[in-house]
C-alpha cells in the first residue's frame, strides 16, 4: 500500500468503516511508515474531539495512547477472524476425513457377493442331459468289468 491510499484510509479507519483486508493493510502501512502514523495521530486527535465536543463528553486526556489502543484492537480482531478461519478449515478437513474413512469402512465391511460363474446349469435339459450322460457311461463301465 502507498501513503497515498493509507492517508485517504485515515477517516475510515476512524470511523471503523474500513472490511477487514483494508484495515490488514492499513495497520501493516502506518505501523511501517512513520510519516502516515503521524498524519494519522494528527487526524485521529481532531476528530475525536470534535466528536467528543458535539456529544458533549469530557474530551480524552491523551488522543496517542487511545489510537494505541485502536490500533491494538483492530490488530486483535484481524487475528480473531483469522483464527476463526482457519479453525473452521481445519474442522472442514479434519470432517471430509473422518467421513472418508468412515465410508471406506462401510465399504470395506461390506460383503462382496461375487457369481463365481456357472457352477450348476439352471436349464433343466442340460442338466438331464449331463447326469444321463454319466450314468449311461458309468452303466457301461460296469458291464465292461463285470464281463
Amino acid at each position: 500500500m502507498d501513503c497515498r491510499t493509507a492517508q485517504s484510509m485515515i477517516t475510515p479507519f476512524i470511523d471503523n468503516k474500513l472490511k477487514l483486508e483494508e484495515l490488514e493493510e492499513f495497520i501493516d502501512h502506518v505501523s511501517s511508515c512513520h510519516e502516515c502514523h503521524e498524519e494519522l495521530e494528527v487526524y485521529y486527535a481532531l476528530l475525536t474531539a470534535m466528536k467528543q465536543l458535539n456529544e458533549d463528553r469530557n474530551l480524552s486526556d491523551d488522543f496517542s495512547l487511545d489510537l494505541k489502543n485502536k490500533i491494538e484492537r483492530a490488530q486483535e480482531k484481524i487475528l480473531h477472524v483469522k483464527y476463526v478461519y482457519y479453525r473452521k478449515k481445519v474442522i472442514l478437513i479434519l470432517a471430509m476425513i473422518f467421513m472418508a474413512i468412515f465410508i471406506g469402512l462401510g465399504y470395506a465391511s461390506r460383503s462382496i457377493n461375487v457369481d463365481p460363474g456357472v457352477s450348476k446349469s439352471k436349464f433343466k435339459i442340460r442338466n438331464e442331459f449331463k447326469h444321463g450322460n454319466n450314468d449311461w457311461i458309468d452303466y457301461q463301465l460296469e458291464l465292461y468289468l463285470n464281463d
